[in-house]
């Protein structure tokens, strides 16, 4: 029964499956990002699930980059921006990608990547959601306050390392409890000043 799927190239499997932990990864910062847009992030999140990473093109083409505005945390940004969730993610990329070097065949996946549609349209939509991550780590940062040079800028390097830069970006970014406790006290301390 499972002769057909032990036939197909590592490579292939990796992709099936790397591609299904990518939107996962992309809810953790476009739960923030999508309160303040006029399309909803929810169903952005949902039809990249269900069609894939082209999705969240016309998404990010149409978003608003307004980062002044408040958001509010509710449960499902808790759980996102768990380490351990993070950890969860990252564990199955890592092997996945191990898995398809050590026992995959790339001058095998190549002619495939050619000839089968399917395989040829995956590869494409792991090719477009890994060149977006950059630009939304770079909005995640700024909404997060996180535009310190160095650390602004050794988070935007490391975005552009495929496959695993969104992950280790996740695991390593403030909490959005951070956040708003950083901007209150800031706030707070404005205010002081002001009336000092």
């Amino acid at each position: 029964m499972l002769e057909p799927w032990n036939d197909i190239n590592s490579y292939v499997k990796s992709l099936f499956y790397v591609l299904d932990i990518w939107p996962l990864v992309y809810v953790s910062i476009l739960l923030v990002k999508g309160q303040n847009q006029r399309l909803n992030e929810s169903v952005a999140v949902l039809l990249a699930m269900a069609l894939g990473g082209f999705v969240v093109l016309p998404y990010f083409a149409l978003h608003r980059s307004d980062n002044t505005r408040k958001f509010k945390l509710n449960l499902f940004m808790r759980i996102f921006d768990l380490k351990f969730i993070v950890i969860l993610l990252m564990l199955p990329n890592v092997d996945l990608i191990v898995f398809a070097l050590n026992s995959g065949d790339f001058h095998a996946f190549l002619p495939e990547f050619w000839i089968n549609q399917f395989i040829y349209t995956m590869t494409i939509d792991l090719f477009v959601v890994s060149f977006l991550s950059p630009c939304f780590i770079a909005d995640d940062l700024e909404r997060r306050k996180i535009i310190q040079n160095n650390q602004f800028q050794f988070y935007i390097c490391l975005s552009f390392i495929p496959l695993i830069e969104p992950l280790i970006y996740l695991y390593q970014r403030q909490s959005l409890q951070q956040t708003i406790h950083q901007s209150r006290m800031n706030s707070s301390m404005t205010k002081l000043g002001i009336h000092q």
